[in-house]
């Protein structure tokens, strides 16, 4: 069984791409930081298109949450044969508008996360016949 893996995927683009890869059958892990979202998610796309849904809520700013996904997919035996690393944000107005440490947490979830994740990935992307990300 493989599943595509998404970030940010309870709102946004992130969400549309789990619609579009439940309507293509495609079963799916979603990732965010809103549970009530994810949950609400997972159940209608699960309802809707027959699809397998799973969840894990997350914030992708602490250093560690790389880890954490990668563990929570290992320890439930999900194979990934998509990653979609949708999750990710920006400021706006002046640099010092925000603290140093508001702008490492956007550097984490924009650029640390998405390298992390698609490294680790590889090995289980390259069991499937086809995989994308």
């Amino acid at each position: 069984m493989s599943y595509a893996l998404i970030t940010g995927a309870s709102k946004g683009i992130g969400k549309k791409i789990a619609e579009e890869l439940a309507a293509k059958k495609v079963d799916l892990l979603l990732v965010a930081r809103t549970e009530t979202l994810l949950k609400e998610l997972a159940d209608d796309l699960s309802k809707r298109y027959q699809v397998k849904t799973a969840y894990l809520v997350i914030d992708l700013s602490v250093p560690s949450s790389p880890n954490s996904i990668i563990d929570w997919v290992n320890k439930n035996g999900f194979g990934v044969s998509i990653l979609v690393n949708n999750a990710g944000y920006g400021h706006s107005g002046l640099f010092t508008k925000y603290t140093a440490q508001e702008h490492k947490d956007m550097m984490q979830v924009n650029m640390i996360v998405p390298v992390e994740l698609t490294n680790r990935l590889i090995p289980e992307l390259k069991k499937h016949p086809k995989s994308y990300i």
